[in-house]
């Protein structure tokens, strides 16, 4: 992440406001890839019941400025790419899906250190489409990309130890996981907005009909889970987890019509409350 914005400085785009426009830019396109996501897996419906919960959240004020927020995006776009590579079987095109997906996702990793647990995004993507071909690919083109950065300096299994090492030293003393587990769920429903927990109610209602979706939205409560036992992530969640939100969010296509707009408005009160009234330094 740190090489990121380093390059915008060296294209003459270091200053606040410049790298700022540039994340905001490359955040807009996040819900573009989400629905990508879910045509190339069939779903239409789904893409378009969801689309304005993807664009209106509270999450959109991390999105705009957080460099998590460009890694969210990496990650749904390489969701994306792995969901066009499992359309059919192997050719030359979905072949080069693939790989962009291992390319995207293994860059993931390199960016953030919670990141592997895309990877269940990535199983829930492949067992959607009913094909497994696209794994062994992707998977060598990701760690392409470690061996890449190892060859240059950097290698991701030798700077998790140290990571772990010094967060234990700093802050995370300083914060007990008893509490941690429960505040970072509440600072995640802060960023997703109110009406996360009707869309989880609502995919879980669906699950006997609504297969796709309810996989995705499965797999991101299983990462976010798992990110909260890890004892790894201890507060600001709400920028952090952000690659997780709209995957959470797709629920929100199955609630009822009627519902819809009432949701769509608490969403937009909820993200102008959060962004008046609280101080996220964002």
């Amino acid at each position: 992440m740190l090489l990121f914005f380093v390059l915008l400085a060296k294209v003459g785009l270091g200053g606040d406001l410049a790298a700022g426009l540039v994340v905001t830019l490359v955040a807009s396109t996040l819900p573009i890839a989400v629905l990508v996501t879910l045509r190339a897996l069939g779903r239409v419906d789904t893409a378009r019941g969801v689309a304005p919960f993807l664009a209106v959240s509270p999450a959109a004020i991390f999105l705009a400025v957080s460099a998590d927020a460009v890694i969210a995006t990496v990650v749904a776009w390489g969701l994306a790419a792995l969901a066009l590579a499992a359309r059919g079987g192997p050719s030359p095109g979905r072949l080069a899906w693939a790989t962009l997906a291992g390319l995207l996702l293994g860059t993931s990793v390199m960016m953030s250190y919670g990141m592997p647990l895309a990877g269940v995004l990535a199983l829930a993507v492949l067992v959607a489409a009913g094909r497994w071909w696209p794994l062994p690919v992707a998977a060598a083109a990701a760690l392409l990309v470690a061996l890449l950065m190892a060859a240059g300096g950097f290698a991701w299994w030798e700077a998790l130890p140290v990571l772990r090492e010094r967060y234990w030293d700093g802050i995370a003393t300083d914060r007990p996981a008893s509490y941690w587990w429960w505040g970072n769920l509440a600072a995640l429903v802060i960023s997703a907005g109110p009406v996360v927990g009707a869309s989880l109610g609502a995919a879980w209602a669906s699950r006997r009909t609504e297969r796709v979706p309810v996989l995705l939205v499965g797999a991101a409560v299983t990462a976010v889970a798992l990110a909260d036992l890890s004892g790894m992530s201890k507060a600001e969640v709400e920028r952090i987890w952000l690659p997780f939100v709209p995957w959470l969010m797709l629920g929100a296509a199955m609630l009822p019509r009627s519902w819809r707009q009432p949701a769509l408005a608490l969403q937009v009160v909820a993200a102008l409350l959060v962004q008046h009234l609280l101080y996220t330094s964002w």
